[in-house]
């Protein structure tokens, strides 16, 4: 799984996230994490979790390219308890 960069730049235009800054406060990430993210590098299952849980599977959809796995697939690798995955 990748940072989808179009989606992404459509996410932050949507919600007024002028720079890296606030798009890493929003996502909960660092900086440095969401540069190395936009160069490529694959983003873990974990902190894919953690963005799906802090802003909705929407939001996830829309910010990450699952590459080979399915969304479905996803998830299917936690327990989901309401909007939640555990």
């Amino acid at each position: 799984m990748k940072l989808n960069i179009d989606g992404c730049r459509l996410y932050c235009r949507q919600n007024s996230i002028r720079n890296h800054v606030e798009l890493s406060e929003v996502l909960g990430l660092s900086v440095t994490v969401l540069k190395l993210l936009e160069q490529g590098i694959e983003i873990g299952y974990d902190a894919v979790k953690d963005i799906y849980n802090k802003l909705g599977e929407k939001v996830v959809l829309q910010i990450i390219d699952f590459g080979e796995e399915t969304p479905n697939g996803f998830k299917s690798k936690y327990v989901k308890v309401g909007n939640y995955l555990y």
